[in-house]
């Protein structure tokens, strides 16, 4: 789902006024196994349906648990080493996919950053 709403840096008497789309909602989850398997991650699919993806150099995890209220649906973490610690993100069930496959694309596109 998406809204759109009126942009109007330097909005002069008259002009037409640009709209922008926001992203809402969850979206599906496919676009993101789409992401795994064209980039040859591995994955698994605990049995609470729970899916577990690693990197193929297992340097970035990527969990996503649709059914658990107890825990945020989406989690990234990216391992460290001893120069540079590592990091955790999460995303709730509400953000946008699109967020997350972002994210992804940006960690596997650019690896050394």
């Amino acid at each position: 789902m998406a809204i759109t709403a009126p942009t109007t840096p330097g909005l002069k008497p008259g002009a037409i006024i640009e709209h922008r789309t926001w992203l809402l909602g969850p979206g599906s989850p496919y676009a993101i196994s789409d992401f795994l398997a064209a980039r040859s991650w591995s994955w698994v699919i605990d049995p609470r349906g729970t899916l577990h993806a690693a990197s193929p150099d297992t340097n970035v995890y990527l969990g996503y648990a649709p059914d658990d209220p107890n825990t945020d649906t989406w989690t990234i973490t990216v391992t460290g080493d001893n120069r540079n610690p590592g990091w955790k993100t999460t995303f709730s069930r509400e953000a946008p996919v699109e967020m997350v496959l972002d994210l992804l694309t940006a960690l596997y596109e650019r690896p050394s950053r």
